[in-house]
């Protein structure tokens, strides 16, 4: 018998993977998007030599890499190897899900909502068998859309909800999907915004708070909008992958949701930046350096941002590219994790200290520099550098200067 892995090439999918290798007896089956049985297997050796490293070679052997397609109906697969496949399976890991941001409705669906059907009806032939466990779906704590407040995870918006995006949007509607149905058992994991390993940083991942932090680092946020508590919930990615299969071996679990959060201990948009600049405080061998980003509330940042799209047309290309982010700088929600940690305590799972753990993860992301290449900044990128810190400061000095009035207090 097999457990099976959806997203096993992804960045939480990877590192579930490597648990479930380390701490189980059993086969894992990843299904992964691919055109052929060779090259899911190529993509499988390339998973296996980043998240094992020279250990890939023992373990190779216990996975099976299958190309499947989640969006088409039995995963893509023949009758018969979708048969095959669903008396093999006890468990079944859902990892797989598109995490962008600015995706139509309809393509967050395909993979974020049809995909878990698809999935679905594989856990419901295996559990014909009577040997099925359970179906563990991961999806996100931001499923709770705009609400405020402090929420648990038996909260859950229904489509009436307002969401930031449809990423959010699609992963609530799968959870009400799986809440509908009474067929196969299931338990729900949410993650936060899932950052690098508690201990050295390391990530393969480089977007949503990474984004920002990047911009600081490159001298291209002068300004960030802060409003309330401006909470950004970041969770690494080891600590995540432990409590998915710590939780998921358990039998008390079915059928339950749980929160895997930074909760009360959740950084604010504040504290990212602070953490930012002490980085590179850090790497400059300095004891601090100029903190170039200043923060300000909502209606500041909606004049400013409007000021510099109209008068300096190529800064505000920059403000379209960051749009998709800055629904994140005003939430006010803080994610319950209460219960989880109580559960992985008896597990012996506990939670790195946030702000300890981030510092980490900015240290690692300024030396890979986010996972790009190093070269030296060209003169064409000094310029526009400047232009658009520029663009923001005359945007600042005329608000300020009282040419547009009642929007509070903007940094000078």
């Amino acid at each position: 018998m097999s457990i099976l892995l959806t997203g096993g090439t992804g960045f939480v999918g990877g590192q579930v993977l490597l648990r479930l290798l380390e701490s189980h007896h059993d086969r894992v089956i990843c299904l992964v998007r691919a055109d052929s049985q060779a090259h899911a297997e190529e993509r499988g050796r390339e998973t296996l030599a980043t998240i094992l490293g020279p250990r890939a070679r023992r373990y190779a052997a216990r996975v099976r890499w299958i190309p499947a397609d989640l969006e088409q109906e039995r995963l893509g697969l023949s009758p018969i190897a979708f048969t095959a496949l669903s008396r093999r399976v006890t468990d079944i890991y859902h990892c797989a899900a598109s995490t962008a941001f600015d995706l139509t409705y309809e393509d967050a669906k395909a993979i974020n909502v049809v995909g878990l059907q698809r999935v679905f009806a594989l856990a419901e032939a295996a559990q014909e068998t009577g040997n099925f466990r359970r179906l563990n779906h991961v999806s996100t704590s931001y499923v709770t859309g705009e609400e405020q407040g402090t929420l648990d995870a038996n909260f859950l918006p229904g489509p009436e909800g307002k969401f930031r995006n449809t990423y959010e949007e699609t992963k609530a509607e799968a959870e009400r999907f799986l809440r509908a149905q009474d067929r196969v058992p299931y338990c729900v994991f949410r993650p936060s915004i899932v950052t690098g390993d508690s201990a050295t940083g390391r990530t393969t991942n480089w977007n949503v708070v990474y984004y920002p932090m990047r911009l600081m680092a490159d001298g291209k946020l002068p300004y960030v909008p802060s409003f309330g508590p401006a909470l950004c919930d970041c969770v690494p990615v080891d600590w995540v992958a432990d409590a998915i299969v710590a939780l998921a071996h358990r039998d008390d679990v079915t059928g339950r949701t749980f929160n895997l959060t930074a909760g009360d201990q959740a950084l604010s948009v504040q504290d990212v930046v602070d953490h930012t600049y002490a980085g590179l405080a850090r790497r400059q061998g300095a004891r601090e350096v100029e903190v170039r980003t200043k923060t300000m509330g909502r209606f500041a940042w909606a004049l400013v941002s409007r000021w510099v799209r109209w008068r300096h047309p190529s800064a505000g290309k920059f403000l379209d590219r960051f749009a998709v982010y800055e629904p994140y700088t005003r939430v006010a929600c803080v994610m319950d994790n209460s219960e989880a940690l109580r559960l992985l305590a008896e597990e012996g799972v506990s939670s790195p200290p946030a702000q300890a753990t981030f510092a980490r993860v900015v240290d690692y992301a300024l030396k890979a520099n986010f996972g790009r290449e190093r070269r030296a900044p060209t003169r064409a990128a000094v310029a526009a550098s400047r232009r658009l810190q520029a663009a923001f400061a005359s945007a600042v000095d005329v608000i300020a200067s009282g040419e547009v009035s009642g929007f509070g207090a903007v940094p000078a």
